[in-house]
């Protein structure tokens, strides 16, 4: 800005000096003009063909104490003669005139000066001052932007390097390319987020720790149940006993779903890759839900079957379609159908799995993966962690889950998405 504002400076200097010369150079010459007795005047003087505007003369003026006329510049200009030594303001037709008379005893002698001339020379002044910095000001923007836009570069890798951080990375952010003035902000980010990684950690602990700890004494409850069964000869508790049995069996299902959403926050290394046939997996996983389903009244099947193998962890792909087949069964009402289709379309193998229940509210669509979460009805059995460990699986396996109502009437379309580099054996 200091730069700038000299440039600003220097020009208009130079535009003003050029000006004021040109100005004062025609002030020489015409007192060259006037000084001495002869009637010289600018049109018939020896220098009439000097390069001047005519504006800019002056109109001399001289009498005599009878008040005869001694000389005149300009006979055609007819400022009348002032009485009085000092300034005055004389309007004559449609000009103005600037005036200073010099009443002496012997003589009068009056020098006078159009107002436009000195409007002119203000007007350009003025713009000759403004100019300058009329022209540096675009300039000066351009250049503060492109300061700030090198200082807001190294802030942009900086918020991409936090927004592209995982919650497995340890190390905190790097300050080696920050402004200095925003270390100290990036500081505290980095102690913000290591408290959150120790925080996140102990969650994963507790949880992993509370579903090892609660697996032990429901495998004891369901033994003493066994052991119960065996003694009660008559029958008369086999229904309680079922009761107790049904919810033991969810309370071990949902520790189970918690040991293994706890081994996916852990990010533990998937089991080795091997060729899965989709069909094949799409068929055992309705075989498995087919007693489930044949129990609500639910007509559970296979609509189309193309080949498709995939590169995988078999254990990934179960949990996923166990989750949303079981999920689409549970939630269709008694006399539906949930149909399981594997289509290979393009690049792409999607498994559908369409049911003829209530669907999902929009507003609660982006909520479904969220732990615990649960759409309405909530009548259905079920913990709300399905679709969360199906996502995590699918997220480890590179795939990916999509949920949107059915165009063809009520109901749910879950599909499970693998790219075809995953099909490369």
């Amino acid at each position: 800005m200091a730069t700038i504002g000299v440039c600003a400076a220097t020009t208009s200097y130079l535009l003003v000096q050029n000006e004021a010369s040109d100005f004062l150079d025609n002030q020489l010459r015409q007192i060259a003009l006037y000084v001495g007795d002869a009637r010289s005047s600018p049109a018939t003087g020896p220098d009439s063909s000097a390069p001047h505007d005519p504006e800019d003369d002056f109109v001399i003026q001289v009498w005599d104490a009878a008040g005869r006329t001694l000389r005149q510049s300009h006979p055609a200009v007819g400022i009348p003669r002032q009485t009085a030594t000092g300034f005055a303001d004389v309007p004559t037709g449609s000009d103005n005139w600037r005036v200073y008379t010099l009443a002496a005893p012997d003589r009068t002698v009056q020098v006078s000066q159009d107002m436009s001339v000195r409007q002119e020379l203000a007007a350009n002044a003025a713009l000759q001052a403004a100019l300058p910095i009329i022209v540096l000001i675009p300039l000066s923007l351009l250049t503060l932007s492109w300061i700030i836009d090198r200082i807001m570069a190294r802030l942009n890798r900086l918020a991409v390097a936090v927004a592209s951080r995982d919650t497995t990375v340890d190390s905190p952010v790097p300050t080696d390319d920050v402004p200095a003035e925003v270390i100290p902000f990036v500081n505290s980010i980095n102690l913000l987020l290591a408290r959150l990684r120790a925080l996140l950690e102990r969650q994963r602990r507790f949880i992993s720790d509370a579903a090892h700890e609660l697996r032990t004494p429901l495998s004891a409850l369901q033994i003493q149940i066994d052991n119960l069964r065996h003694d009660d000869r008559d029958g008369r508790f086999s229904q309680r006993l079922t009761e107790l049995e049904a919810g033991i069996g969810r309370a071990t299902s949902l520790v189970s779903k918690l040991l293994r959403l706890a081994r996916y926050d852990a990010h533990e290394t998937a089991p080795a890759p091997q060729p899965i046939d989709l069909v094949q997996l799409a068929l055992d996983t309705v075989a498995r839900l087919t007693p489930l389903a044949e129990s609500r009244g639910i007509d559970l099947g296979i609509t189309r079957r193309d080949k498709a193998i995939a590169i995988g962890a078999l254990a990934d792909f179960e949990i996923i379609l166990d989750n949303l087949v079981e999920n689409a069964v549970r939630y269709t009402p008694p006399s539906g159908t949930v149909d399981v289709a594997v289509e290979v379309a393009g690049q792409e193998i999607r498994i559908e799995i369409r049911d003829t229940g209530p669907g999902i509210a929009v507003e609660e669509m982006p909520r479904v993966f969220e732990r615990f979460f649960r759409a309405r009805p909530q009548e259905s059995e079920g913990s709300g962690l399905g679709l969360a460990i199906a996502k995590a699986a699918a997220e480890r396996q590179g795939a990916r889950l999509t949920l949107a109502m059915r165009e063809d009437g009520p109901g749910l379309v879950a599909s499970l998405i693998v790219r075809t580099a995953l099909l490369k054996a």
